[in-house]
C-alpha cells in the first residue's frame, strides 16, 4: 500500500474514531450523572444535659401573708419631755391570726426622716427588735430631735413569710404638763403617778420603765398592764 493510499484510509477512518470517542464519553458522563451522590456524614448534636446535669432547682417561696396583728402596748399618743429628756416608751405585741403571741418575730421601728421625731444611736432612724417569748418588744435607746411637734411612728413586723402593720402617733413637747386623768382606760405610761416618777428619777428610772415596759403584755380589768418575764433582744437595723 503506497504513503498516499494510506493517507486516505487514515482520512476516511479519522471521523469515524472521532464518532465512538465521543459516544464512549458521553456514556461515561451519563453513568456518573445516574449515580446519585454521597450522603453527607450527618452532624452529631451534642447531647442536652439530663437530669443530672441541670442545676438544682430554687426552693419555692411561700406567699406573703398579711397575717400578722401589732397592738401597741405604749406610746400611742404620748409626750416626750424635751426639757427633762423624758421619752415615752414604744411598746407592742405582735400576735398571729389567732391572737397567739409570735416569739422570735422581727419587728422594725420607724422614726420620720425629716420634722419632728427622734434617732436611735448613731443618728439612725430606725431599729430592729426581735420579740420575746410573749410577742412583745420595744424601741431601745432612742431620743426625740428637739423640734417640737406631732410625728408618726412606723412598725412593722415580720416571721416567715407573715407580716403586719401599725402606725403611731407620738408629740414631742417642751414640758410635759400634769393634766386630769383621762375619762377612759390607757396605758400605763399615761398614768400621771407614772411620769411624776419617771421624770424625779431622772435616767435609771427610764430605763426601768422601759424594761418593764417590754415585759408587760396583757391588759389588766383597770386598764393598765400585768408585767411578765421576758425581754426582747435586739437585732441589727
Amino acid at each position: 500500500m503506497s504513503y498516499s493510499g494510506n493517507r486516505g484510509s487514515i482520512r476516511r477512518c479519522l471521523p469515524v474514531a472521532l464518532a465512538w470517542l465521543l459516544a464512549i464519553t458521553q456514556a461515561q458522563a451519563a453513568e456518573q450523572a445516574a449515580v446519585p451522590a454521597q450522603a453527607q456524614p450527618a452532624q452529631t448534636t451534642p447531647a442536652e444535659p439530663g437530669p443530672q446535669n441541670a442545676p438544682p432547682a430554687a426552693p419555692a417561696q411561700l406567699p406573703v401573708e398579711q397575717s400578722l396583728h401589732v397592738r401597741i402596748l405604749a406610746g400611742t399618743d404620748e409626750q416626750n419631755d424635751l426639757e427633762r429628756r423624758v421619752m415615752a416608751p414604744l411598746v407592742v405585741q405582735v400576735t398571729d391570726r389567732d391572737e397567739r403571741p409570735v416569739e422570735g418575730a422581727d419587728v422594725v421601728f420607724r422614726f420620720p426622716l425629716t420634722g419632728p421625731g427622734a434617732t436611735f444611736g448613731g443618728g439612725r432612724t430606725s431599729q430592729t427588735v426581735r420579740t420575746n417569748t410573749n410577742g412583745q418588744a420595744a424601741a431601745l435607746n432612742w431620743m426625740a430631735n428637739g423640734q417640737v411637734g406631732k410625728f408618726q411612728v412606723h412598725v412593722n413586723a415580720s416571721y416567715g413569710n407573715q407580716v403586719g402593720e401599725t402606725t403611731l402617733s407620738m408629740a414631742n413637747v417642751a414640758r410635759v404638763v400634769a393634766v386630769a386623768p383621762k375619762s377612759k382606760p390607757a396605758g400605763w405610761w399615761s398614768h400621771r403617778w407614772v411620769k411624776v416618777a419617771v421624770i424625779g428619777g431622772g435616767a435609771a428610772v427610764v430605763a426601768i420603765a422601759v424594761v418593764l415596759a417590754t415585759r408587760g403584755g396583757s391588759k389588766s380589768s383597770g386598764g393598765g398592764t400585768t408585767i411578765t418575764p421576758g425581754s426582747p433582744t435586739v437585732g441589727a437595723p
